[in-house]
C-alpha cells in the first residue's frame, strides 16, 4: 500500500537538495531549475543546497540557471563533491557567501565550455565567455580580466586553489548550512 503525498518535494525536517550532476544541457537545465523553482516555493526561508559534480557544458542554460538563482529569495549553498568544469564553475562560486564548499578531492577547471548555438562564431562564444566572467569575478571578488585569463587559459584548480582564489569558502566532505540568526 502505498502512501499518499503530502504535496511536498521534499519531507519536513529533510535536506533540500538540487543535483547538478552531468553535462550542462537544456535537459539538466530544466530538472535543476525546476527543482529550484519548487523548492523556493515550498519554502523561501529554508537553504537549498545544489550539489555539483558536472564536466561542463552550455553557457546559456548556465545563465539560465544562474538567473534562478538569483530570482529565488532562499539561500543557495553549493557543494563541489567531485569536479566543477567550465560553466559549472561559475554555479560553484555563484552560491551563499560563506557556504560555499569543496570536497577535498574535488578539482575545478575552465575548459568544458560548449557554444551557445551548434555554430556560433567566435564573437559570440566571447561574448558568452563575457558574461560569465563578469558574474564569476563579482562572485569572486577578482579582476575581470583575471576571471577571463582562467578561461581563455583553461586553468585548472584543486579544491585548495579554489579555496585561495576564493571560488569556494570551505573545504569539507559536506555541504554548510547557515543557521537561521545568519539568514535574517
Amino acid at each position: 500500500m502505498s502512501r499518499p503525498s503530502t504535496g511536498l518535494l521534499i519531507a519536513a525536517g529533510q535536506e533540500r537538495r538540487v543535483p547538478l550532476r552531468g553535462r550542462i544541457s537544456r535537459s539538466l537545465a530544466s530538472c535543476c531549475i525546476a527543482r529550484l523553482l519548487v523548492l523556493a516555493t515550498e519554502n523561501p526561508k529554508l537553504p537549498i543546497v545544489t550539489y555539483i559534480d558536472s564536466p561542463g557544458g552550455s553557457v546559456s542554460e548556465t545563465l539560465n540557471i544562474l538567473s534562478t538563482i538569483n530570482g529565488i529569495h532562499c539561500p543557495v549553498v553549493t557543494f563541489c563533491y567531485s569536479q566543477a568544469i567550465g560553466p559549472a564553475v561559475v554555479i560553484a562560486a555563484h552560491g551563499l557567501k560563506g557556504f560555499r564548499v569543496a570536497a577535498p578531492n574535488s578539482r575545478f577547471s575552465f575548459k568544458g565550455i560548449i557554444p551557445v548555438t551548434k555554430r556560433q562564431d567566435s564573437v559570440e562564444l566571447d561574448s558568452a565567455l563575457d558574461m560569465m566572467a563578469e558574474v564569476l569575478a563579482e562572485d569572486v571578488r577578482k579582476p575581470k580580466q583575471q576571471v577571463l585569463r582562467w578561461f581563455r587559459e583553461g586553468a585548472q584548480f584543486t579544491a585548495q586553489e579554489a579555496l585561495t582564489n576564493s571560488l569556494v569558502d570551505a573545504i569539507s566532505t559536506q555541504p554548510l548550512f547557515p543557521k537561521a540568526s545568519e539568514l535574517s
